[in-house]
């Protein structure tokens, strides 16, 4: 039987992980929300025994403690697996360029605030308040989600100029996955930085705006992967990841993967 907590568990991507891990029921699966009464998350819950709903903002250092507590409560005191998943940006500035970042403080910081204060300062305080759990837990394992767009290589093949503060973000949360595996190695935890690849969590009809933009980044994409022919759904991508975390070790920890398991097909 083994445990996870995965924060940004609402939606998307980390509700993804709920289902497919509530679905072993031997599985403890902790899903981190900031409102547990979510009809989605809620709903995963009432239909799975095994799913615990847990109040908790990475971005609240005093929110996040608490929800390490709750967790404990739960579990006993350990934790096997954290997935840190939460994310967020300000969806009206994904389509500057670096040259259009404006001669503002209030405004860049406004721009960059989001993803750094899930990516960033939400992966030290999530990592910091669950550690006593996971160095208490059998596989020791933390898995921060993160993103082809901060591999150097994949922005130089695609070109990709775009969606700026979210990929500092994402490689700043790369830089802080190695230190801890650094830190951590001789407590025998393994720290991994994960892409989950290019994955459509859209919900619900999408702009026409939005259909317009994927229309580009495919068209970049295809630079890096030819035969790339469209997003991921959850499910796969989901699926996938978890194969990687299962195959997390020492030798592995510290870099960053993609949902294949390499450093090499991000998509």
């Amino acid at each position: 039987m083994s445990s996870y907590a995965i924060t940004g568990a609402s939606k998307g991507i980390g509700r993804e992980f709920v289902r497919q891990l509530a679905s072993d029921t031997t599985n403890t699966v902790l899903a981190i929300v900031r409102d547990p009464e979510s009809p989605d998350i809620s709903k995963l819950a009432s239909n799975h025994p095994n799913v615990h709903v847990i109040k908790g903002d990475v971005t609240d250092p005093k929110s996040i403690l608490e929800a390490a507590s709750a967790v404990a409560a739960v579990t006993g005191g350990k934790l096997d697996v954290l997935i840190h998943n939460s994310n967020a940006v300000d969806m009206t500035t994904t389509s500057f360029n670096p040259t259009q970042i404006p001669f503002d403080a209030q405004a860049t910081r406004a721009i960059f605030d989001l993803p750094f204060s899930t990516g960033i300062y939400g992966g030290l305080w999530t990592t910091n308040a669950f550690l006593p759990l996971i160095e208490k837990g059998i596989q020791k394992k933390i898995v921060h989600i993160s993103s082809a767009m901060a591999d150097l290589d994949f922005i130089n093949k695609t070109g990709v100029s775009d969606v700026v503060a979210y990929s500092v973000a994402k490689a700043g949360m790369n830089v802080q996955v190695a230190k801890y595996a650094a830190e951590l190695a001789p407590k025998g935890i393994k720290v991994l930085a994960l892409s989950p690849g290019w994955v459509d969590t859209w919900e619900g009809e999408k702009p026409f705006e939005v259909i317009q933009a994927q229309k580009v980044m495919l068209q970049q994409f295809q630079a890096a992967e030819p035969e790339l022919k469209g997003q991921t759904q959850p499910e796969e991508s989901v699926r996938k990841s978890l194969q990687v975390i299962e195959s997390l070790d020492a030798e592995s920890s510290g870099f960053l993967l993609s949902h294949n398991g390499d450093k090499a097909r991000w998509l």
